[in-house]
């Protein structure tokens, strides 16, 4: 089953919100938000999709989902089983790996990593067939953080939990100066992943997420379910769920759109002034 659980929501700019770093606090003080590193699975694709926008895709080309092999590696995906010819656009919100793994190989293993830097993850990305499908490591607020710049047109997202310090006579002793790194992606680019990643909820993974309203939003299930993601966005806020083991031992059977999702959605789907 499902061990442990994490929340966190920041504002477009990154100022945190709510942060539940698991369970319980009394019985684990470990905060699984900013201190656990896990596999983000197919949470990580948008940035792999975002280094294909920049070097030609659009979210229209025609790809086609079929048996890949590089090496001796053969990625498969989830369903196990093959759609043809289908759209970008529809490959990221279905999820499907081996276009994905195309996608990230069109765009260069080098250019995807780059890309992942440039919007903040700070994980060892290693060069190999498999990133596309997000087997580097990240942390809960890195990933949710690095999908700032999709909510916010485009701007880097550094969270930050202070934005003033005052003393018993009211001087400020401390106020947060400067807004993050600036730009970090192009319009037309963020635009492309926007109607991307609102597909992938309205008619793709993370159809549980569903709220009403403009949003978008990524699910992502590490191998043997070890770790189950959901990351989206509205225009006011930036939200991410991760459930799984601390010590990584499968869930049952537990995805990135089911219980993360719907977690999501009753955080985010309340009326947020």
């Amino acid at each position: 089953g499902i061990g442990q659980a994490a929340l966190v929501a920041l504002t477009p700019s990154g100022a945190v919100r709510a942060m539940v770093g698991g369970r319980s606090f009394a019985r684990s003080q470990f905060n699984r938000v900013t201190q656990a590193r896990r596999q983000p699975g197919s949470a990580f694709k948008p940035f792999v999709y975002l280094a294909a926008l920049e070097s030609g895709l659009t979210p229209d080309d025609v790809l086609v989902d079929e048996p890949v092999r590089i090496g001796d590696w053969r990625p498969s995906n989830f369903s196990r089983r093959h759609q043809g010819a289908i759209t970008a656009s529809t490959a990221l919100a279905k999820s499907i790996n081996t276009v994905a793994v195309k996608v990230g190989e069109r765009a260069g293993r080098g250019r995807v990593i780059t890309t992942a830097r440039r919007l903040g993850l700070s994980g060892n990305f290693k060069a190999t067939p498999s990133l596309a499908l997000g087997v580097g490591e990240v942390s809960l607020l890195e990933l949710t953080a690095a999908y700032g710049p999709f909510a916010n047109g485009g701007s880097g997202v550094w969270a930050y939990g202070i934005e003033e310090i005052r003393d018993g006579a009211g001087n400020s002793l401390y106020r947060r100066g400067g807004s993050g790194p600036g730009r970090v992606v192009a319009n037309v680019h963020v635009a492309g992943i926007n109607a991307m990643l609102s597909a992938a909820v309205s008619n793709g993974t993370g159809r549980a997420a569903k709220i009403g309203r403009p949003q978008g939003g990524k699910t992502g299930t590490s191998q043997n379910f070890r770790d189950a993601w959901f990351i989206g966005y509205t225009a006011d806020l930036v939200a991410g769920v991760w459930m799984g083991n601390d010590n990584a031992r499968p869930m049952n059977k537990v995805t990135g759109g089911g219980a993360p999702a719907r977690l999501w959605r009753d955080v985010m789907g309340g009326d947020h002034d």
